[in-house]
Parts: C-alpha cells; structure tokens; sequence
C-alpha cells in the first residue's frame, strides 16, 4: 500500500508552504501525489519502517499530532548522525528526514498521511 506524508499547518486544513523546506537537501523521494519529495510532501511508504524504528511512531495514521512531531524532529536528527545500517535511507536521506520534521514541529504544524 503506498503512502504519501503532507507537512500540514496547525489545523490540519493546509500544506505548510514548500518555501520552509527549500533549505533541505531534495534527496526524498516523491510520491503519486506528494511532489517531487523536495517540499512539504515526501513519498512516506519509502521511509516508514525506518522512521516507525526510529520513532516509535508509524507515518500510517491520518494526522500525527504536533507533540507527537517534535519528538518524532528530536530522535530522527540523533539518528540522522549514526551510520546506516542495511536498508536504512542513506546518510542525505537520513539528514532530509530530521530537518522536514524539526521545520513541521518549529512551525506547530502537523503530519498527515494519505494512502
């Protein structure tokens, strides 16, 4: 089952802008209906073993509450700093990861799935 992961603001009604993540490396991949990875959107089903083992949280839910986030923001940029191990997104990816996460948690916002 595919997965597409939306960077959404406070209510949960709209995309945070893209213009946020423009700093971060357009290294994630894109989905059918998430862009080209490289804004508020990423492909999540590419990433979601690795961010549930790391997180404890699965990208499979329709909205991830902003606490929730900057937890998630907080143990993805550790992990971001360890080697990959087999199957793990590379080191770009890795470090992609925590930084769109710490922008959806510094802007309150919330993550929402679709699949």
């Amino acid at each position: 089952m595919g997965l597409d992961t939306y960077a959404l603001n406070s209510t949960a009604t709209d995309s945070l802008p893209d213009q946020l993540f423009t700093h971060i490396e357009p290294c994630l991949i894109g989905g059918m209906f998430s862009g080209n990875g490289g804004g508020a959107s990423f492909r999540g089903k590419c990433y979601s073993e690795y961010v549930e083992s790391v997180t404890g949280v699965s990208l499979y839910q329709e909205e991830i509450p902003t606490d929730t986030v900057k937890m998630m923001a907080d143990k993805l940029e550790s992990a971001s700093k360890e080697t990959p191990q087999y199957g793990d997104p590379t080191f770009q990816e890795k470090k992609a990861l925590a930084q769109w996460f710490r922008v959806v948690a510094n802007e309150n916002g919330t993550v929402g799935g679709w699949w």
